[in-house]
């Protein structure tokens, strides 16, 4: 058991009162050659345990279930897709362990309402995107700030069918941090490298640097 009775008792409170529509969690995993998958399988069947059957977990290889994983554009393992009534485009690519069990549960949450935590004026702001961003959130288990900035990406991607929100953990996929030098998290990168930020910023300043990102794709389209 890697839930503890007294953080068991309160997620089966909070899903009670929080959780409003189904979420499927589909983890995709294998057994060879990823240390963190088995926890991660383990974890989400406890939590998914404690859900009064509106959480439901499916599981998937990448070798296996080749058609699956390629919809869900799966490179990495473990990933977790969490999904409403729709694929919103929340990736968690890694073990949500330490401080990011906040950031799997909160996820959770929120695509069980259906609609973002976000201000009015946002909500608005996002819907007038029209091409796809991709938004990837580099993060550890041990940082503070990284819950804050991981949810703002997970809420835009909720607001608009054109975001992608990917929460990469930075320690299980050295590669890509390296790639985007990663020095510090959270460690914000807009459609790969058009934009980028360190820091949990509040939601306006976020979205400014979504838009910044987005009106220059919209320049290099018509250059």
């Amino acid at each position: 058991m890697l839930l503890n009775l007294e953080i068991r008792s309160q997620l089966r409170d909070l899903f009670e009162k929080e959780l409003e529509n189904e979420v499927k969690v589909k983890l995709f995993t294998q057994a060879i050659g990823c240390d963190t998958c088995p926890t991660a399988e383990e974890l989400l069947r406890e939590v998914e345990s404690l859900s009064s059957d509106k959480l439901k977990l499916e599981l998937y290889s990448p070798v296996i279930d080749k058609a699956v994983a390629e919809t869900y554009k799966i490179e990495r393992v473990p990933t977790l897709v969490i999904e409403g009534d729709k694929d919103y485009g929340i990736r968690y690519i890694g073990l949500p362990a330490g401080l990011e069990f906040s950031t799997l549960i909160n996820s959770i949450i929120q695509v069980s309402k259906r609609k973002p935590r976000l201000s009015d004026r946002t909500i608005e702001i996002l819907q007038t995107i029209d091409t796809p961003m991709e938004i990837m959130v580099f993060v550890t288990t041990s940082c503070g700030y990284c819950p804050s900035a991981a949810m703002t990406a997970i809420n835009f991607a909720i607001a608009s069918d054109y975001i992608s929100a990917f929460i990469v953990d930075a320690g299980e996929n050295m590669d890509l941090a390296e790639l985007y030098q990663v020095v510090g998290v959270p460690k914000i990168v807009i459609n790969r490298g058009l934009v980028e930020f360190v820091g949990a910023q509040p939601e306006n300043a976020f979205l400014g640097y979504l838009i910044s990102a987005y009106e220059k794709l919209k320049k290099q389209s018509k250059d």
